[in-house]
């Protein structure tokens, strides 16, 4: 009987917001985050705070999508071009849209991957090349383990807590002024040059594509059938909570940053030496901790991008494939050009900032189908967005393709 209580109590907390706000602590977070502050201090922090109500209002209307249709945005857009286009002029762009999607997976499930890497390396004192080739069979291990819809948000919702605690152990012992945090969270202070790309860097890395990507699938499992307004009120409160307390912890990295790193000097850290520089600093816990929440970050969030490309080859295919054989293909195309880049001298923390920085510049292809079917009558129903909504989505989406041509042009400028 205690089973069975601790089951339901399990399935009424946990949900699919639970696996979606790994998004916002995956290592692309810890890249972008820890290079942000370790450059410029706190300067680019309300850019974290920015990208999380980003990331809420469009992981609600993804989700939404889910519960409203039974359907995910992958589905409904791939339907609408089947319908509206036909001929070659069909097939390319059913292949442009799906190559886009894949894209993102394997851009994201590489900066996870890298985070696995180095919290092995950083615990067991292997070596990076020889920490790539161990990691690769974690994610799948425990993907199989935990296959059940349950112990998988069981498994995410308990790292995600690790790497919180983690953090706040971090912020304890690094001693942070209140104060300062809070002016630097709500004014902008100087904007320009490489901040550009550290800023669609971090909104690349919270307002992540593949998130949004899987949201729907998810809710369309768990409450698609329903259509209730009960379930989309419980799922606005889940996403509206995980994703808050995901986004502090996002936040505290780029904190942690600044005391730990940018005031006591270190201007330039890579990820591969950060665990080695707060040690002497603050002693040999801190480094531990450091590495686990580092591996734990990126077990949880490899877990997820992995199951996100899953959902999109089945997309791709029309029907259902081998979980396992779709799993390992993900981990094997990335794990070789992440060891080729490793092998060839390129640095940890480049490897995650460009990379979320990609993500970033790809996500209008995700979150202007959602902004477009949230707002359909014809798809929603009586789930369909208010005007309010509509506005928000609308002004959040101008942002991002602002932010995304801010970085273009300081880049063309800077050839």
């Amino acid at each position: 009987m205690g089973g069975r209580r601790g089951i339901l109590r399990a399935s009424v907390i946990l949900g699919p917001a639970t696996v979606v706000s790994v998004a916002y602590i995956d290592p692309g977070n810890f890249g972008s985050n820890i290079a942000a502050g370790s450059k410029y201090g706190l300067n680019l922090l309300w850019v974290v705070w920015v990208a999380g109500l980003l990331a809420i209002l469009f992981q609600y209307l993804s989700g939404k999508i889910g519960i409203a249709t039974s359907r995910s945005t992958v589905d409904l857009v791939s339907s609408a071009i089947k319908e509206r286009l036909s001929g070659p002029c069909r097939s390319a762009t059913l292949a442009l849209y799906f190559s886009s999607l894949i894209a993102v997976v394997l851009a994201t499930d590489m900066a996870e991957f890298l985070g696995i890497v180095l919290g092995l390396s950083f615990l067991l004192g292997l070596p990076i090349e020889i920490a790539i080739w161990v990691s690769v069979v974690d994610v799948l291990i425990l993907m199989m383990i935990t296959d059940r819809r349950l112990g998988f948000e069981t498994l995410i919702g308990s790292l995600v807590g690790v790497v919180g605690i983690s953090f706040l152990y971090e912020l304890v012992i690094v001693g942070i002024d209140p104060k300062e945090i809070l002016v630097s969270s709500v004014m902008p202070r100087e904007f320009g040059g490489e901040h550009t790309l550290l800023a669609i860097s971090i909104i690349g890395a919270t307002v992540m594509p593949h998130a949004l990507i899987l949201h729907p699938y998810l809710t369309a499992e768990k409450w698609g059938t329903a259509r209730s307004n009960e379930k989309l009120k419980r799922h606005m409160l889940e996403t509206i909570a995980y994703l808050s307390i995901a986004s502090v912890m996002n936040a505290a990295i780029q904190i942690m940053a600044y005391y730990a790193f940018y005031r006591n000097g270190y201007h330039d850290v890579d990820m591969d030496i950060a665990h080695a520089i707060l040690e002497p600093l603050y002693g040999s816990l801190s480094a531990v901790v450091f590495a686990i929440a580092m591996l734990a970050s990126g077990i949880s969030s490899s877990m997820v991008s992995v199951l996100a490309g899953q959902k999109v080859v089945e997309s791709l295919v029309g029907k259902r494939l081998e979980a396992w054989k779709l799993r390992l293909m993900v981990r094997l195309a990335n794990m070789l050009p992440l060891a080729i880049a490793i092998h060839a001298g390129v640095k940890p923390i480049d490897v995650l900032v460009y990379s979320q920085a990609v993500l970033s510049l790809v996500l209008p292809v995700v979150i202007i189908p959602i902004t477009i079917y949230a707002r359909s009558k014809s798809t929603m129903g009586s789930m369909v967005n208010s005007r309010v909504i509509d506005i928000a989505a609308i002004i959040g989406t101008i942002v991002i393709v602002t932010f995304n041509l801010g970085f273009i042009v300081s880049s063309l400028l800077n050839l």
